[in-house]
């Protein structure tokens, strides 16, 4: 083991021992009010109070932005700047998909040059031209349609129109594809923007969610100036790199619940380098400052805490490993990353941090918390 790794492991046993206390003050609170152990279940609003590790900075509308975004034409609107093929394959069927009551399916040309399926729920209450738009990203399994299935209910009862879209394994064969795909090829590493491998900003897989959104609002005559965001696992890894990779991304709110691992936002050299931090991506994205401002929260299971000798999909290298031992630890580490990151350059911390007591590694068991997160004044 490397000097350098064994001193990271050695802070994280530190951040196990206080997080581990944290955790049995949670389940002590539980108990007293009645051995309920889901947020969805007690309301997230009380336990929040007792949970809630910081106090976030709200943003209002998409003011979290840096200046330069007000006028900044980076800001990608659907197909005007990054293709020449219109964003949905068949524009009458996609404004009757998204104008019906219930789930319905619809197909949009991806940056690939290839369909890119969109799965959508509208709710039987949803304002087209004032209603709030949420997008979920599916996890690894690219099971969008599960996703939509169980984020459905609470899309429901917040009268939001919910969209996830489907990274499918034909399109998008790896993890990293999915979740990474800032390069053109090879692998994801450090030194890809040396080497001529970064990807055009306005072609990653993130910018699939922005062209689709400007699709929606101008199919819907909305006046949403925003989106909301939600992913978990693999979802959760691709919502946290979009805010640090999208300039200027239109996210009004967004929820990260239990990633596997993340790209820290820091160029500090005692971290591994890229993908595990911004050190060594390519330069005008090491500046974190962005992903600092966003309305971000970062939502953990206090029972996600299976390490990759029973989880063979969490992921096992020295770079993830220096982040924590299981998802819960890891969450931990990038929000503490992120607090001094944001001390480090003089900013106040937009994010917050969320447990959510008894939940393992299901998206069944944060979904409702998310949205209360979310959409709750």
């Amino acid at each position: 083991m490397t000097p350098t790794l064994q001193n990271l492991r050695q802070r994280q046993r530190a951040r196990l021992a206080h997080w581990s206390s944290l955790h049995l003050l949670v389940g002590k609170l539980t108990l007293v009010l009645g051995g309920l152990g889901v947020l969805g279940v007690l309301g997230l609003p009380q336990l929040a109070e007792a949970t809630e590790v910081a106090e976030p900075t709200e943003a209002t509308d998409l003011a979290w932005q840096p200046a330069t975004c007000r006028n900044d034409v980076a800001i990608a609107d659907s197909n005007k700047t990054i293709s020449n093929a219109p964003v949905f394959v068949n524009a009458t069927l996609a404004r009757e998909v998204l104008k019906t009551p219930g789930t319905g399916r619809l197909q949009i040309n991806s940056l690939q040059g290839k369909p890119l399926t969109v799965h959508v729920f509208r709710p039987s209450q949803f304002d087209s031209v004032t209603g709030r738009i949420w997008f979920v990203m599916h996890g690894t399994g690219r099971d969008a349609e599960r996703y939509l299935k169980t984020a459905a209910p609470v899309a429901e009862r917040h009268r939001v129109l919910l969209i996830v879209l489907e990274f499918s394994r034909k399109d998008y064969p790896t993890g990293d594809a999915y979740t990474l795909g800032v390069v053109t090829r090879g692998p994801v590493a450090a030194h890809a923007a040396e080497e001529g491998r970064w990807r055009n900003p306005l072609q990653t897989p993130y910018m699939e969610i922005e062209r689709t959104f400007s699709a929606v609002r101008e199919a819907l005559q909305s006046r949403q100036s925003g989106y909301f965001l939600f992913g978990h696992s693999a979802g959760a890894q691709f919502v946290h790199r979009l805010l640090s990779f999208v300039r200027c991304p239109r996210v009004l709110k967004a929820v990260a619940a239990n990633a596997g691992w993340y790209t820290l936002p820091t160029v500090d050299k005692k971290w591994p380098p890229f993908p595990y931090s911004l050190r060594g991506a390519a330069r005008e994205f090491q500046d974190p400052r962005q992903v600092l401002a966003a309305p971000l929260t970062v939502l953990l299971g206090t029972r996600d805490t299976r390490g990759k000798e029973e989880d063979s999909n969490l992921r096992g290298t020295e770079g993830a490993m220096a982040q924590g031992a299981n998802r819960l630890q890891r969450g931990m580490t990038y929000y503490e990353v992120g607090q001094q990151a944001a001390h480090n350059a003089n900013l106040p911390l937009a994010w917050k941090v969320q447990l959510v007591p008894g939940a393992g590694h299901e998206a069944a068991e944060v979904i409702a918390p998310a949205g209360q997160l979310l959409f709750a004044h």
